[in-house]
Parts: C-alpha cells; sequence; structure tokens
C-alpha cells in the first residue's frame, strides 16, 4: 500500500473545503445512499452524507459488500437503534472512509500537524476537517493510504455533483430501502455519469462463518447432562473504551460474550476478548465447560443477531441444545446496556494499554518473513519474475495475516472457501494493483513450498482456487 503524498492530501483537503463550504446536508438525509465506482481497485462506494439534525457533519464511503452491510446494521435494526450498545456495535463493525467536520478540541496533534503543513488553518465550530479509515473491530485510524485518500477525494467531488442534482430536482437520490441505487461511474469517452442500478444486486447479506466446536469427547460429556426447562439469551457486543496491546499501535474494542436467563436476566456465562484477533473456538470450548461444571444444559439458546448464532451453532447441535434467533432478547440487552452503562460512567474515552498474552500475529509475521528470507538464501524464487521477487514478502506477509484476523486460521487451517474470500475481497482492497498483478504467482509459489514442507495438507485444492481467483 503506498503513502498519500502531500499532493494527494492537498487534493483530498480542497475537496473537503468544498464539500463544506456547499452543506449539502442541509438537503439531504443520512438514509439516502448513492455510489461511487471506483476502477483503480474495481469496488464500489457507498456514500451516506449527515448533518441534518445539526451537530455532526460528515461524509461516509463505505467500501465494498463488507462496508454496505456494516452501513444497513443499524437501519435493519432500527427498533433497537436507541440503546447504546447496539448503536457502538454499528460503529465498531464500520468499513468505510470518512470526512468529518469537527470543532478545532476534537483535532488530534496529527491532524493539526498535517494540516498546517499542508498550510492550513482551521479554527471555526464544525470547520476542521477530520478524515478517518473505519474497519471493523478496531478504532478509527487516520488516512495515510494513498488509495484511500484518492478515493475519499472523488468521493467528496462526486457527491457535491450529486448533491447539487438533488438541490435543484434534477434527481432524487434513492434512500437505503429503496429499490434502486444511484451509481456514479467514469468512462473514458464520457467521463463521470449516473446511472440507476438495482438494489438487489447488493442486498444479500453474507452468512457469517460458522465456528467449529472440535472437542468431540468434551461434546460427549456435556450432551450426557439433564436437560432443565431454561432458556438462556446470547449476546455479542463491544466495550466503549478502545484499548491497544503492548508493541501495537493500532487501538481496538474488546468483544464481550455473554449468556443470561431468559427469566431473571442472571448470567451464565461470560467472556471478554483482550485482544484484536478474536478467538471463537476458545469461547465456545469455555461455554461447554461451563455447562459441565454447572452439571446443566439448558433446553434453548435464542442469539441475539446472526454472528452470535454462527458462533454457537456447531456446538449447540453437538450437545443436543435447541438454538434459535430473536433480536429482541430483552434480558440479554439489559445485560448489555448496564455493563456498557457501567464502563461508560468510571472511565473516560480515552485508548487504554493493555499487556497481550498472546503473540499470535507477531508470530505469523516472523513465520512469514522467515520463509521468504529461507527461500531467497537458497535461490528458490529464482524462477519468478523481479516484479514477483520484490513483492513477495509483502503478498505472503498480506495473505497469511488477513487469513487468521479475518477468517481465524492459520496455516495448517487453511480452506478453499477462506482462500477464495480472501483473494477476491481482502488483497483488492489492501494491495496495488501492482502488487495485486503479482499475487497470483507468488500466492501459488507459496502455497506449493508450505505444501510439500506438509504445513498445509490439502494445498493441491488451495492452487486451484488461488488459479481461479487472481
Amino acid at each position: 500500500m503506498g503513502i498519500a503524498t502531500n499532493v494527494e492530501l492537498h487534493k483530498l483537503y480542497e475537496a473537503a473545503i468544498a464539500f463544506r463550504k456547499l452543506q449539502p446536508w442541509k438537503w439531504m438525509y443520512a438514509s439516502q445512499v448513492f455510489i461511487i465506482h471506483d476502477d483503480e481497485r474495481d469496488i464500489d462506494g457507498f456514500c451516506s452524507i449527515m448533518g441534518m439534525m445539526g451537530e455532526h457533519f460528515s461524509l461516509s464511503v463505505y467500501l465494498g459488500e463488507a462496508g454496505y452491510q456494516s452501513y444497513r446494521y443499524l437501519y435493519d435494526k432500527a427498533s433497537l437503534a436507541y440503546m447504546d450498545h447496539i448503536f457502538m456495535k454499528a460503529e465498531v463493525k464500520k468499513n468505510c472512509l470518512t470526512v468529518s467536520f469537527e470543532n478545532p478540541e476534537a483535532l488530534t496533534e496529527h491532524d493539526d500537524e498535517q494540516a498546517m503543513f499542508l498550510g492550513y488553518q482551521f479554527k471555526g465550530k464544525n470547520e476542521c476537517p477530520r478524515f478517518r479509515y473505519h474497519h471493523p473491530g478496531i478504532y478509527s485510524w487516520y488516512l495515510t493510504d494513498g488509495w484511500q485518500c484518492r478515493f475519499l477525494t472523488k468521493a467528496l467531488e462526486q457527491a457535491m455533483i450529486v448533491a447539487r442534482l438533488e438541490l435543484t430536482k434534477d434527481l432524487k437520490v434513492p434512500e437505503i430501502y429503496d429499490s434502486k441505487y444511484y451509481l456514479r461511474y467514469y468512462t473514458e469517452e464520457k467521463g463521470w455519469d449516473g446511472t440507476f442500478v438495482d438494489a438487489t444486486l447488493y442486498k444479500k447479506a453474507p452468512t457469517p462463518k460458522k465456528t467449529i466446536f472440535q472437542n468431540d469427547l468434551l461434546a460427549y460429556r456435556v450432551k450426557k447432562l439433564p436437560k432443565l426447562l431454561i432458556t438462556l439469551e446470547a449476546i455479542q457486543f463491544y466495550l466503549p473504551n478502545p484499548v491497544v496491546e503492548v508493541g501495537s499501535g493500532q487501538p481496538f474494542f474488546m468483544l464481550v460474550t455473554a449468556l443470561v436467563d431468559s427469566e431473571e436476566g442472571q448470567l451464565f456465562y461470560l467472556d471478554v476478548q483482550e485482544t484484536a484477533a478474536l478467538y471463537l473456538t476458545d469461547i465456545v470450548t469455555e461455554l461447554a465447560k461451563q455447562f459441565l461444571e454447572l452439571k446443566i444444559r439448558p433446553c434453548e439458546i435464542i442469539a441475539e443477531d446472526e454472528d452470535t448464532y454462527a458462533l454457537l451453532e456447531d456446538v449447540c447441535k453437538q450437545i443436543d441444545v435447541k438454538l434459535s434467533i430473536d433480536y429482541h432478547t430483552a434480558r440479554a440487552h439489559e445485560f448489555a446496556e448496564y455493563i456498557f452503562e457501567e464502563l461508560q460512567n468510571a472511565s473516560s474515552n480515552t485508548v487504554k494499554v493493555i499487556e497481550s498474552e498472546q503473540s499470535d500475529i507477531d508470530k505469523l509475521i516472523m513465520f512469514a518473513d522467515q520463509i521468504t528470507d529461507t527461500l531467497q538464501i537458497q535461490q528458490a524464487l529464482d524462477d519468478l519474475s523481479e516484479q514477483a521477487k520484490e513483492q513477495y514478502k509483502l503478498i505472503t506477509q498480506t495473505f497469511v495475516l488477513a487469513m487468521y484476523t479475518i477468517r481465524d486460521q492459520i496455516p495448517s487451517e487453511w480452506t478453499g472457501d477462506a482462500v477464495k474470500d480472501i483473494c477476491l475481497n481482502v488483497l483488492p482492497e489492501q494491495l496495488e494493483k501492482d502488487v495485486l498483478a503479482q499475487c497470483k504467482p507468488v500466492l501459488s509459489h507459496f502455497v506449493t513450498v508450505l505444501g510439500e514442507d506438509e504445513i498445509i495438507p490439502n494445498y493441491r485444492s488451495l492452487l486451484l482456487v488461488i488459479n481461479n481467483c487472481l
């Protein structure tokens, strides 16, 4: 990923200043959605202008399918959106680029230094542009990547065109619930143009990955426990204060998983993930151990959303407990609200540093780097092109980390579905076009090496996926 140049940042500031001067939030709603297609990464950005309520002024550009689903999350849970932990979960799920217009005190030292270096000084209320990148699970981060900067600049410029068309009634921008969306795209012949597209192309929600419960003996022992006539409500939510692991500069939000009695609200199980990487298999293992310790098995568990259902689906099947889904799990929401409010009242919204007991990400980075270094020493990369050799370490490191942080798989666990997801949806977002062009030969070589060393048991099937997807 290339770092944004001063010229690119200057263009971004100029576009943001023009957008702020136009003030399109005076006549456009946050629920109105229009799409900006980016040819550079072949990705759609779903744009939303906020500010009609007169408090928070911004443009958000949600990236691709994952971004669109994160944009819809709060609208799909409109009846629950008043709850702080539901709103928080929507914020943490965001996959988007944003520019918001803040008061001077809301800017960080980095924001101030960047603006001053480029020759800008902002002092007025809601005048200071603040640029951020939001990735699911992590704290919002500075916009430093060149492509992100260029795409947000395009989105600001096109958003002004769309807003003016809306103002003059030459265009009616659809809302998120509508059957058609408005798409802006660029061609060499016409430049930027617009058309309406079928919204159903985007509305099919991906199925969350099921967490596999792999302890057969524990499942057998829990299944033999007496089944009591109690129903548990399961919920996952994020704690409100960001934390950062020692040795990492990237803040994240800790995920809480809780199960409570549907009648009394009594807590039966609680897990807090204290690392950015989620250890979901550990959660279900500890839940099964909890049932074994309590010597009970509930007759039913009701999951609050699809992610929680996917977490519990396999373990419930193996221990013969009915599992269903219902957004309106009253006791679970009460528990989440209680915890959320207690923590909000007890501490400020500053990033806290925590000691990390896990160093799996560091180990995986070292793993990918050591393999590359060894192959270079052994001259095992000589059959690759010069471009592939230059990008070998970056591509393999990006791929290994994406497989782990997004699909929760170490190399010995890699599956074809996960590899396909990363190749089609993640690498194009994370890598520049010239680097992406080398992914096929590099990953084919890398997977072959790991397969022949018996690190990946099914490497031949993964090679087929890579060759078909890249």
